[in-house]
């Protein structure tokens, strides 16, 4: 994925909080998932595809992904803006004042893997934290850090409720007995998540199952919302992001997570995750110091 701008930052006293700031070429970012929330806002009308269907987010609202979501977008248009924020449980647990008071902001449709914010003063709240903590990280601008962190702390637990966060188990995405009709659904996506490392095809999952790999497409597709070939995918980035994040070299990386070589994996992570892998080790090693259970969004 070709990107026009990007700017990744953290703050300080929001340890574990991940800002993005991106505008893409592309229309597409194809399927992943975060160990966090995601929120974000974008400039056009987006179309986010989980294994629970596909929701429209109208332009200059605010939307929240849960954890382990496996989710793709496609933007009406391009070029796209999009300025994100990704949290894990225990961060939100922390930066959100427990006595937080304000009405609960409602999403106007979704459920807890996806929700989409109702109200405009939610994606404009949203959109000036992020804007006075990108001024802050960018001049060092502590008015207006103070600021940003103030609001973010004040509006943190209206995007996220803190009875949600507390039970991370109703949002860890869809189990895997999807289908309850016919385990095989479930044990083909086992399959893939085991052995995404070694050379998958469709005719030898299909033989494994006993199904015709057309029907086997159509079955699978139908379950999770994504193609086999797409969640392998999926898995093998999630791979090669964790062994990026722990130091490996971008060609240990793609061998381990079975990529072709490492252009395939960098023009995969790009197209992913909207950062280069150079890019991501170093955003990584700013998580280093952080337990894995708060480190935050793309950063595991």
């Amino acid at each position: 994925m070709e990107l026009l701008d990007s700017c990744y930052w953290r703050d300080a006293e929001l340890a574990g909080l991940q800002f993005t700031a991106n505008r893409f070429m592309q229309r597409e970012i194809r399927p992943h998932r975060h160990v966090g929330f995601t929120l974000s806002v974008c400039d056009t009308e987006l179309q986010v595809r989980t294994p629970g269907g596909v929701m429209v987010v109208p332009p200059g609202t605010l939307l929240r992904i849960a954890p382990q979501v496996w989710h793709s977008v496609q933007a009406r248009s391009a070029p796209w803006r999009e300025d994100a924020m990704y949290c894990s449980f225990a961060v939100a647990r922390c930066v959100s004042p427990a006595d937080a008071g304000g009405a609960q902001v409602q999403p106007v449709e979704g459920d807890a893997a996806v929700a989409v914010f109702s109200q405009p003063s939610a994606a404009r709240d949203f959109l000036e934290c992020h804007r006075l903590l990108q001024e802050a990280a960018r001049s060092g601008n502590e008015e207006a850090a103070a600021v940003g962190r103030a609001l973010m702390r004040e509006r943190l637990a209206q995007w996220m409720p803190l009875q949600a966060v507390d039970a991370p188990s109703a949002l860890q995405g869809p189990a895997l007995a999807i289908d309850s009709g016919d385990e095989r659904v479930n044990r083909l996506y086992g399959l893939i998540a085991s052995g995404f490392h070694q050379r998958l095809t469709l005719d030898g999952l299909a033989e494994t199952v006993g199904w015709h790999p057309v029907h086997l497409q159509r079955r699978f597709k139908s379950a999770w919302g994504f193609t086999p070939h797409e969640l392998l995918v999926g898995h093998r980035i999630e791979y090669a992001r964790d062994l990026i994040a722990g130091g490996a070299r971008v060609t240990y990386a793609a061998h381990a997570a079975g990529f072709s070589d490492q252009s395939h994996l960098h023009k995969t992570f790009l197209s992913t995750y909207a950062v280069v892998p150079g890019e991501y080790r170093r955003l990584s090693a700013l998580d280093a110091l952080q337990p894995p259970s708060a480190r935050n969004g793309i950063v595991e």
